[in-house]
């Protein structure tokens, strides 16, 4: 405590006392970035003074923290090799939550819009977006286009509003996001499994705009449909980010009786329209075998209930279809282009968006679709 300047102390004292970022800068009446500064300098100095880090020590990379440093020493106690163990920064829950209340404190509980006059009541509209990888960026050196967060944004923005301009006035409309809706489940900007480096934009800045893009794309709905269903599907790059983006929406509709969001908990989301049976999953993992195998055993009511079985997927970013067992498998195009890695690899197809209408006694009524 004798090498911190008396600011440190302050802050040290108002963090252990509060026991949060966010309250201690409340506290201080100060940033939450100021407190974690601060934090971050005391650590550093606290280090020093143990004698295992030297000023001349290598700066962590951005996004890693120090895990540990192991230290060889002479004979007569100097140091001859030192060793800085680096690790990717983890956020606390409490830092998460801190952060997701500054992105989305300015986004205030919508207002009701008006309902259409009159609407199909035995139609649905479903809007299916492939793995739309927001935040991914691509340079047209590498890949043959530029791809950024607001050429993202605007593809889907205007794919949609075309799709709800061709489609009926059907009763419901169902926006589906098939996962992979975010390009990186966090800010390391790695795929959380493999740990695959990507190429991302500020996940700070992604995240807030993530919700913002989703609202936006509900209340374009609403002006054409009484009801609007909202199905979530997390993916491999976002299993976590697409969790918190579901319940980010789920709190601005709260109040909103003619949107529904479910909780996106399970990998496995359905929905029933009349005799028609919809199961969706990202595709990650399983293959269409298996899933009809899950939903015949884990959705038998269901199942018996209706006539026309529909399995949703996406994953693999091109269009193909199989009907298994009295049930018709089918995965969507994506509207962004191939990513670096994709693009050397020789992947790519067919850039769409699709909307599928179905009626309650008779199936898939029809279906329109856009194309980049």
């Amino acid at each position: 405590m004798d090498n911190l300047t008396d600011r440190q102390k302050e802050v040290l004292e108002a963090y252990n006392k509060a026991g949060s970022h966010r309250k201690a800068a409340e506290l201080l009446g100060c940033s939450r970035n100021a407190i974690a500064q601060s934090l971050n300098q005391i650590k550093t100095k606290s280090l020093k003074g143990q004698g295992t880090l030297t000023p001349t020590l290598t700066p962590c990379e951005p996004g890693f923290l120090t895990k540990r440093i192991s230290t060889a020493r002479r004979e007569d106690g100097s140091i001859a090799l030192q060793w800085h163990i680096q690790e990717p920064e983890k956020a606390s829950l409490e830092e998460i939550q801190d952060h997701l209340l500054d992105v989305f404190s300015s986004i205030k509980p919508c207002k009701p819009l008006p309902q259409p006059k009159k609407t199909l009541s035995d139609l649905a509209s479903c809007y299916i977006i492939g793995d739309h990888h927001l935040g991914m960026t691509a340079c047209s050196e590498e890949t043959g286009q530029d791809w950024d967060l607001e050429k993202s944004e605007q593809i889907l923005i205007e794919s949609t509003q075309k799709l709800v301009a061709r489609s009926p006035d059907s009763h419901t409309g169902y926006l589906i996001n098939l996962g992979d809706f975010m390009h990186a489940d966090d800010k390391t900007n790695r795929t959380p499994r493999s740990g695959h480096a990507l190429d991302s934009e500020h996940f700070c800045k992604v995240a807030r705009r993530a919700g913002i893009l989703q609202k936006t794309l509900v209340e374009l709905m609403l002006q054409k449909h009484k009801k609007v269903e909202v199905i979530n599907v997390r993916g491999n790059h976002d299993p976590n980010s697409g969790m918190w983006l579901n319940e980010v929406l789920r709190a601005y509709f709260l109040n909103n009786k003619r949107v529904n969001i479910p909780q996106n908990l399970h990998k496995f989301l359905w929905f029933t329209w009349g005799k028609n049976l919809v199961v969706t999953h990202h595709g990650d993992g399983i293959n269409w075998a298996r899933m009809h195998q899950s939903v015949v055993s884990n959705l038998s009511k269901e199942w018996g209930e209706s006539d026309y079985r529909f399995g949703w997927t996406g994953h693999l970013h091109h269009e193909e279809s199989k009907e298994i067992g009295g049930m018709k498998f089918e995965r969507f195009g994506v509207l962004p282009p191939p990513d670096a890695w994709h693009s050397g690899e020789g992947y790519g197809s067919q850039r769409s968006m699709t909307c599928i209408v179905l009626h309650k006694t008779q199936g898939l009524d029809t279906r329109y679709q856009v194309t980049v």
